[in-house]
């Protein structure tokens, strides 16, 4: 018996598959809105039309009416911060709406609130793009949170939120420390801006220090949590990889690189970075042996044509 064919259309398309392509290529857009809206949160410090930008790419990829943030307060509890779109409703005007908390790994940051367009019902599909949402959202506000927050503590860098050189080179010695004595890997990835120097000059120091602290946003959401990132001074920065051997280091350099051309900045477009890696104790077991062969990787990178990553034993570059 021959099996049943699903209705064509005028133009002799399968109808359940166009609805299936249709229905795919809505969660790619909603997706995309998803993660422009999370780069527009990191931008929104520097930018203060990244904010309102962030909360539209939301209404798109949820298709609702309304959005709202609540942010963590300095006292604990849950407080309003942004909202757009329309949150007035007529009397009897009963909609779907969502609240969904924004975690930062077992934090909470806040909590996302949705007001769906009048007749509408949240799908499944919104079920899975609000699941995402929930991590994605939580870890680029509460990045930004924590940073802000620890900008003017000792031992933090006052433009990025980051340890300083001083609290870095203290870590360091711990952590080597624990390595030997557990007899696990341990391993340090530098990272300079390309052609930094440029940009100060032509959009100013305090565009520079914008562009500083989004980097530093950036460069913490793409570290695992129990990495140590630090500003040591300039556009260069130290990221401390615990239980991190070197290839795996060359992983996380290429990741951080990847993901810093990949972001826009609002006043400086796309950036790139040189990184050189050193490992212990392949290239050395105390913290002034590891700084010296991964400041000697960083300037081989640089000097064979920046925008790479070199490691230290070998000096080789890709």
């Amino acid at each position: 018996m021959p099996r049943e064919r699903a209705p064509a259309d005028a133009g002799g398309v399968v109808t359940r598959r166009a609805d299936a392509n249709g229905t795919v290529a809505e969660r790619r857009r909603a997706s995309r809105s998803l993660w422009t809206a999370c780069e527009a949160l990191l931008s929104a410090p520097a930018d203060p039309r990244a904010l309102p930008r962030a909360l539209d790419e939301l209404r798109r990829a949820f298709e609702c009416d309304g959005v709202a943030l609540h942010a963590l307060s300095p006292d604990g509890s849950i407080a309003p911060w942004c909202a757009r779109g329309m949150w007035r409703t007529a009397p009897g005007d009963l909609r779907d709406c969502l609240s969904v908390p924004l975690l930062r790994g077992s934090e909470r940051i806040g909590t996302l609130d949705l007001l769906a367009r009048p007749g509408q019902r949240f799908r499944a599909g919104h079920m899975t793009l609000i699941r995402t949402a929930s991590g994605a959202l939580g870890a680029a506000l509460g990045a930004r949170f924590e940073l802000e927050r620890l900008r003017h503590q000792p031992g933090r860098d006052a433009v990025t939120g980051l340890p300083d050189a001083r609290a870095f080179h203290s870590r360091i010695a711990e952590e080597l420390s624990r390595a030997r004595r557990h007899g696990v890997a341990l391993s340090v990835v530098t990272l300079d801006l390309d052609h930094f120097g440029a940009l100060n000059a032509k959009l100013g120091r305090n565009v520079g220090d914008e562009v500083l602290a989004e980097v530093a946003l950036v460069l913490k959401l793409t570290l695992r949590d129990t990495d140590i990132l630090a500003r040591l001074g300039g556009d260069t920065f130290a990221a401390l990889l615990p239980e991190t051997d070197g290839p795996a280091a060359r992983r996380a350099a290429d990741r951080l690189c990847r993901k810093l051309e990949e972001h826009r900045f609002p006043r400086a477009g796309h950036l790139s970075a040189s990184a050189g890696i050193a490992s212990s104790p392949r290239d050395g077991v105390e913290s002034v042996e590891l700084m010296n062969a991964v400041d000697l990787a960083l300037s081989v990178a640089k000097k064979s044509g920046r925008r790479r990553v070199a490691a230290a034993a070998s000096q080789r570059t890709h």
